[in-house]
């Protein structure tokens, strides 16, 4: 448990109401009970303060509605102090340290004493695991990799050779990380390899959902940058550089050599077609398909990927089109009969 006043410390807010109660847990909303501390970001949830059984609710310094007899925290972005709030509570929990005897380690590899191995890891030749990293079953680190601090490599996760990961780096089960890039030339008869030499640098704090891919690099390295955040099922090419603080949501595909800034949004299934440069804070729609450098801090969709408004105002015409074309065929009938 936790005092109301220390939650405040946490996340830079102020109480109003009683700072000494204590705070059991952490819920949604409509989950939220007695003992329990929930968020109020929206509207609907701010009118339905008195009847909601939690002990403390989040909500913005900016509400003016402060009903009394609720125990509030005031913070400059609720979504943020709730995140905080919530990893308070349920801090990770490492396994044991040690290495399974069914692990296969080869001799020449170096592993921190306090790294967690779990059954069925094989470590090649040359790899160097750091602290506090912990391997879950199945996971395949190739030979000089380096995995750097309080990393966690869940289940059946493939570090292909020379594959290098910055500190506190998540990566979720069945991810491959350093596979060779889709990189062919047809000689005139057939599809000839061009040999993938590269490799794979994934910063510091970066997270890379289930099922995901991150190609090697045709020469040098691709790059994920620090505090990046791929969601499932996403597709990293050859020789990308994914800049700081950029969000990928799930199905999300880059080809080969694609340059994205910083602090940028990619939404669910949109594409990126190869040696596109994409600025700082741009934003890419769902679907949309990138075929052009988009310069920074712009919003784009469509197929191919325009400027968001732009778009809107196409698709809003486009829904007309079998009315204006009616409209059409009459003006021309009008004409017609108007001819001498």
């Amino acid at each position: 448990m936790y005092q109301l006043q220390e939650l405040a410390e946490l996340v830079g807010g102020e109480v109003i109401g009683d700072a000494e109660l204590r705070i059991s847990g952490v819920s949604p909303f409509e989950e939220a009970r007695p003992g329990e501390i929930t968020l109020a970001a929206q509207k609907r949830y701010l009118d339905q303060l008195q009847s909601s059984p939690a002990s403390a609710v989040i909500v913005s310094r900016e509400v003016e509605k402060r009903p009394a007899g609720i125990n509030l925290l005031l913070v400059e972005r609720p979504k943020v102090a709730f995140a905080l709030i919530l990893q308070k509570f349920h801090p990770k929990k490492l396994p044991a340290s040690g290495i399974s005897p069914v692990a296969s380690i080869a001799p020449d590899s170096e592993i921190h004493p306090s790294a967690s191995v779990h059954a069925h890891v094989v470590v090649e030749p040359g790899a160097i695991i750091g602290e506090r990293v912990t391997l879950f079953p199945g996971v395949y680190i190739g030979s000089e990799c380096y995995v750097g601090a309080d990393c966690v490599l869940y289940p059946n996760v493939v570090l292909y050779p020379r594959t290098r990961l910055g500190e506190r780096v998540i990566i979720h089960a069945g991810t491959v990380i350093g596979a060779d890039g889709f990189g062919y030339v047809h000689d005139g008869k057939r599809q000839l390899k061009i040999p993938q030499t590269g490799y794979v640098e994934i910063h510091d704090d970066v997270e890379i959902g289930a099922n995901s891919c991150v190609d090697r690099g045709t020469f040098g390295a691709t790059v994920v940058a620090r505090n990046v955040k791929l969601d499932n099922h996403v597709h990293v090419g050859h020789n990308c550089r994914i800049g700081e603080n950029t969000i990928v949501v799930g199905q999300v595909g880059f080809s080969g050599s694609v340059e994205v800034g910083r602090d940028c949004i990619f939404a669910g299934h949109a594409g990126v077609s190869d040696h596109v440069r994409i600025g700082d804070q741009v934003v890419v729609a769902m679907k949309s398909a990138v075929t052009k450098d988009i310069p920074s801090r712009q919003m784009v969709s469509g197929q191919p990927a325009i400027d968001l408004k732009k778009d809107q105002k196409i698709r809003a015409i486009s829904r007309r089109l079998p009315e204006i074309y009616e409209m059409f065929k009459k003006l021309r009938r009008d004409n017609q009969r108007s001819d001498p």
